[in-house]
């Protein structure tokens, strides 16, 4: 982004038609926008690309504002769960994901936090194994194969990007004759909407595309993740299964594991999870051909917004006739909505029989395949994860 910024400012030209607001635009970091032109008052800005990938603080779409105000409304419905003695929670060692985690903790627990709960950070390192919150850094042919590992989403990426950019930039060109625009250009273009919104509450390069134009960059970045790390890649499952298998095994043992469990990571990091649990599962791969499916369950915007999260929820439930004992089902929620899991919804809510559940997670475990040898680890390394226990 950062380099498109300075393209447009050093072409000297002066744009018209969609563009034309560029001429007296800056770019939305602290370390553009604040620049003066006056001599006497010029200083030294920080660098912007220090402030990417890092969580925002400002503006009313802040990232820290956002988990604060997740973690105020978890506790609203989970207050009942806080237990008296602290709780852990788990981070993966990103200055994001733990800024998030604190942030989301201060609205859960309150301030302060540490009086209420521990943070234990999870290193992104390979050594870890399937003893990790961030598999994609410990399987080590994911990492490896660049033609359907890591790189797999980027590469399809490059295949069905220029069908529909070639498009907008014969549209820009045509306002403005004289410049030139690349595919990545116009792609940092449209990602610069949303930053930008989530900075400054709005942006004007959000009217620079039509709503054609905005399912086509949607629908791109469905297909980033569905094969980097989602259902579309042969990786995703071993890896979403660790973290599956270890909440399924919490699930069991219930109440006596602990009320509360929580995890952050990044968004790359909970695609695998669903490949594993089947959620969102498409009947067809997502095509590159051009062709964007309207009807499609795996959409970004929805399951990947900024602060995704995933809940399962034991629910202990008593039968009408109150005389039978209780009975224990799981429901999953995805970013405040209820999901009912495709094979196993005859519960309350959409919910699933625990029994029921901890069998599906074991036949979703045989088609996942063993975590290390899908990864190419040795006998010796982690085989599960431990560490989620309070």
């Amino acid at each position: 982004m950062l380099a498109t910024f300075d393209s447009l400012k050093q072409s000297g030209l002066v744009y018209k038609g969609d563009l034309a607001f560029v001429n007296g635009w800056n770019f939305f970091s602290s370390g553009k926008s604040t620049a003066s032109t006056d001599s006497i008052h010029l200083k030294t800005l920080p660098d912007p690309s220090t402030e990417f990938e890092q969580l925002t603080t400002t503006g009313p779409y802040a990232g820290s504002l956002q988990a604060f105000t997740a973690g105020l409304k978890l506790r609203t419905r989970y207050r009942h769960l806080i237990p008296k003695n602290k709780t852990k929670f788990w981070a993966s060692d990103s200055k994001r994901v733990i800024e998030s985690g604190k942030y989301f903790a201060a609205g859960f627990f309150g301030l302060p936090w540490e009086d209420h709960s521990t943070l234990d950070v999870i290193p992104e390192t390979p050594e870890l194994g399937g003893d990790t919150l961030t598999p994609g850094d410990t399987c080590l042919k994911y990492a490896l194969d660049t033609e359907e590992g890591h790189d797999y989403g980027n590469n399809v990426l490059m295949k069905f990007r220029p069908i529909y950019i070639q498009y907008i930039r014969q549209r820009l060109m045509i306002q403005n004759p004289s410049s030139e625009f690349t595919d990545t250009e116009i792609w940092s273009m449209q990602e610069m909407c949303g930053f930008e919104t989530i900075i400054r509450g709005s942006s004007n390069w959000c009217d620079v595309f039509t709503r054609k134009e905005w399912e086509a960059f949607e629908y791109a970045r469905d297909l980033v993740h569905y094969y980097r790390g989602g259902p579309g890649n042969k990786y995703g499952k071993a890896m979403g299964w660790l973290w599956l298998n270890a909440t399924r095994n919490l699930l069991l043992k219930g109440p006596t594991a602990g009320p509360l469990f929580f995890s952050f990571v990044h968004d790359g990091d909970i695609a695998p999870m669903l490949a594993a649990l089947g959620l969102f599962q498409q009947e067809d791969h997502l095509s590159v051909d051009g062709h964007i499916p309207q009807g499609r369950k795996w959409k970004t915007s929805e399951i990947f917004p900024m602060g995704a999260r995933i809940i399962f929820e034991r629910l202990s439930c008593k039968a009408e006739d109150k005389k039978s004992e209780s009975q224990d089902f799981v429901r999953i929620n995805v970013n405040d909505g209820i999901v009912a899991m495709p094979t196993c919804h005859n519960g309350p809510g959409g919910s699933c029989p625990l029994g029921e559940f901890s069998k599906f997670v074991d036949a979703r475990g045989v088609v996942a395949q063993d975590f290390r040898q899908i990864c190419g680890l040795g006998p010796d390394a982690a085989a599960k994860i431990t560490f989620l226990h309070q």
